[in-house]
């Protein structure tokens, strides 16, 4: 009886060993995904089937390996090989595709080369609390942007999917009645301000940005009519923000900094209204989603995601009490703050 268990007891060994081996290289993928992404293969095959040796000769890649890495594609999904050994797209393959309607393109770069040298660094994070970006690249992932325009580019495509996906959702959740200024805090690009300047025509605002997102955001609100509307200013909230406005809006930016930071940013917002837009996550862990992205903002930024709790200690830390928490349509909620005295 002994002896005839002992297979089944190797088998069932061998399979879990099996899926830790799948769990380990699962990065495998989307650095493929990313070689496809940064070559432009989409692009390429959107006209219609091309043999790997045309594909290589367009982007300057070994075609043999290159051929490698579309059957290694091929067989998740992405790209397909036609009878007569050339390649093609798939419905898998269209969100690489820079135009399309539901692009991850900026996504896939962006995660396949700043996001995974920063987590080859993740036992620095952990060992000192500190940004494993900073260990990885020998400078912050702001200083990162603004010294390299591809990257910077590739990261405001990202910001701007994100928006397109969460700013409805938040406008239409956010009460600012009687609001006549509103300073976003890190708005990026603009577009939740404006979604929310558009829905007040009485209002104005200010944009709060580091110099080299400013610059880019100035041009980008003139050009869209925005630019009286909405003026652009170059500050470093944990020193100084602009004083003596009705609402203070920080949209996924109190998550990149530690506790201290944060806590710096929030006391020098000065108005009657505090609206933090943040991810929130739950008392105890349900989604692993949740748990992942906390440990992201650490690895990339030194930053955490909060409970509720969390979030109000942190207010009360930068005297401020919590309103009350609103949930939106999408993976963040809004937190409503205002000053516990007057200032």
């Amino acid at each position: 009886m002994t002896r005839a268990r002992r297979p089944a007891k190797r088998h069932r060994a061998a399979a879990g060993d099996d899926d830790l081996y799948l769990t380990v290289g699962a990065y495998v993928v989307p650095q493929l995904l990313y070689v496809a992404a940064r070559l432009g293969l989409a692009e390429l095959l959107l006209a219609g089937p091309r043999s790997a040796e045309d594909l290589a000769e367009q982007t300057g890649a070994h075609a043999p390996t290159l051929a490698r890495v579309l059957r290694a594609l091929a067989s998740v999904g992405v790209f397909a090989r036609t009878r007569d050994d050339r390649w093609r797209l798939t419905a898998a393959a269209h969100p690489l595709l820079r135009d399309h309607p539901r692009s991850r393109r900026a996504a896939v770069l962006f995660a396949g080369h700043e996001q995974l040298r920063a987590w080859g660094e993740v036992m620095h994070a952990v060992s000192t609390g500190l940004p494993a970006f900073d260990r990885a690249f020998g400078e912050s992932l702001h200083q990162h942007l603004a010294r390299d325009e591809a990257a910077m580019a590739d990261a405001e495509a990202l910001r701007a999917r994100r928006a397109a996906r969460r700013d409805q959702a938040v406008a239409d959740a956010l009460d600012l009645a009687g609001a006549r200024t509103i300073v976003d805090v890190g708005g990026g690009g603009g577009e939740l301000l404006i979604e929310l300047l558009s829905r007040r025509p009485g209002a104005r605002g200010l944009l709060v940005e580091a110099p080299h997102v400013a610059a880019r955001t100035r041009a980008r609100l003139a050009a869209l009519g925005w630019g009286e509307r909405c003026e652009v200013v170059v500050a470093d909230a944990r020193e100084q923000l602009p004083a003596g406005h009705d609402v203070y809006l920080l949209a996924e930016v109190v998550h990149c900094y530690d506790d201290a930071d944060a806590a710096r940013i929030l006391r020098n917002c000065r108005g009657r209204q505090v609206i933090v837009v943040e991810r929130v996550l739950p008392p105890v862990a349900r989604a692993s989603a949740d748990r992942l992205a906390d440990l992201h903002m650490l690895v990339m930024y030194g930053g955490r995601e909060r409970t509720r709790r969390e979030y109000a200690d942190l207010l009360d830390a930068a005297d401020l009490r919590l309103r009350r928490v609103v949930p939106t349509g999408s993976w963040v909620s809004i937190l409503e703050a205002a000053p516990r005295v007057a200032r």
